[in-house]
């Protein structure tokens, strides 16, 4: 294997950000339950404009939160409680 200046060349900047892991839990039937995991590092606005839109195509009673998830300490990734956002038909998406 060879290395060369090619092989020095930096990650562009939007890997270097951290790590966020999240996940979108949404709540029908009195019980949260999860819907996406991802990256909010790397998530575009628009996938919370989506869950709305969904969100409210659902029944009356709809509710939705983002959830930080940490390491489970097997290699993966676990659902907190610790409540990122929530969103409500009344208000959309509200910061914790």
């Amino acid at each position: 294997m060879r290395f060369g200046p090619e092989d020095m060349t930096p990650p562009p900047e939007h890997d270097l950000r951290p790590a966020r892991p999240a996940q979108l839990q949404i709540n029908q039937t009195g019980s949260w339950r999860g819907a996406l995991d991802f990256d909010q590092a790397d998530t575009p606005p628009e996938l919370l404009a989506a869950a709305d839109q969904m969100a409210r195509l659902c029944g009356q009673h709809t509710t939705m939160r983002l959830v930080a998830r940490v390491p489970n300490g097997s290699g993966g990734l676990v659902a907190t409680r610790f409540v990122l956002m929530h969103w409500s038909r009344e208000k959309g998406w509200v910061k914790s």
